[in-house]
């Protein structure tokens, strides 16, 4: 059977740095049937991956059919990593329901659902609808979406001596923010308006989710424009409540107006003069 990327180098420099074993915290393979894992509330669907919820850490993953009509159609399958057109059209015909593995593998094995022949050890190529709505352009394969797991490794038993900019940030999260920003195609995770206009693009923020500027694991950021970003809870409403930020809000508000209304932006109402 084909081995799976160990990513040797990077774990020894990661215990010389202090940081957790990579094979525990992150590398772990796993497959589980994504319909049943999802009823138990273990599945978050999200723009650059499905994330499955095991001991209380959430790992990233793919999704791909089960069974496929491989001899029927001369092809394998394509695998997921969002709710892509491909997969509503599914579940609006109810063609989702069982028939979906999630896993987190370079490779995968299929048994063809007409003739029972095995397939193991399979590369699969990315859905192009999938593709287009995460704009994702760094890999086209399950190879290519493994290798980057290293990457978006959290950050857990850090070494104490991360640097940090004045508000507590790590030194490069300038950088993390576009990058993310980028991925989720400069839309609002929350409300979903989307910023074309690159000087607005500032109305557009990377908000850590359980509050921990050193995770920026895409499992723990969100894009938010700055209206939801300011109403995410009530430490956000004091943070937003200074000056400057109720001015950008209310600039995001003046200029986008009549699209956070017609997406029914949750917030607009009350920054409305109506």
């Amino acid at each position: 059977m084909k081995e799976l990327y160990k990513f040797e180098k990077l774990s020894n420099k990661l215990d010389n740095l202090g940081y957790i074993d990579v094979t525990v915290s992150r590398f772990i393979v796993v497959k589980k049937d994504l319909t049943a894992e999802d009823k138990k509330g273990n599945i978050r669907w999200a723009l650059d991956g499905v994330y499955l919820m095991i001991d209380g850490v959430e790992h990233k993953g793919y999704m791909y059919i089960k069974e496929p009509l491989i001899e029927k159609y001369g092809h394998f399958p394509k695998f997921h990593v969002t709710e892509c057109t491909t997969i509503i059209q599914q579940k609006n015909i109810n063609n989702f329901n069982g028939r979906y593995f999630w896993h987190n593998s370079n490779i995968v094995d299929l048994v063809d659902f007409d003739t029972g022949k095995k397939f193991n050890d399979v590369v699969l190529d990315l859905c192009s609808n999938c593709r287009t709505k995460a704009n994702i352009n760094n890999y086209r394969n399950t190879e290519g979406f493994y290798n980057l797991l290293d990457i978006q490794t959290p950050l857990t038993n850090r070494n104490e001596n991360v640097e940090l900019d004045i508000y507590g940030y790590t030194k490069d999260w300038q950088r993390i923010s576009k990058l993310y920003r980028t991925k989720v195609n400069f839309t609002c995770e929350n409300c979903n308006i989307i910023i074309i206009n690159n000087y607005d693009k500032r109305f557009l923020e990377v908000h850590h989710k359980n509050g921990d500027k050193l995770n920026n694991s895409d499992s723990n950021i969100e894009c938010l424009c700055v209206l939801c970003h300011s109403k995410k809870d009530k430490k956000h409403e004091e943070n937003f409540s200074k000056k400057n930020s109720q001015l950008k809000i209310q600039s995001f508000v003046n200029i986008y107006k009549i699209e956070l209304l017609r997406i029914n932006n949750p917030f607009i109402t009350s920054y409305l003069n109506i």
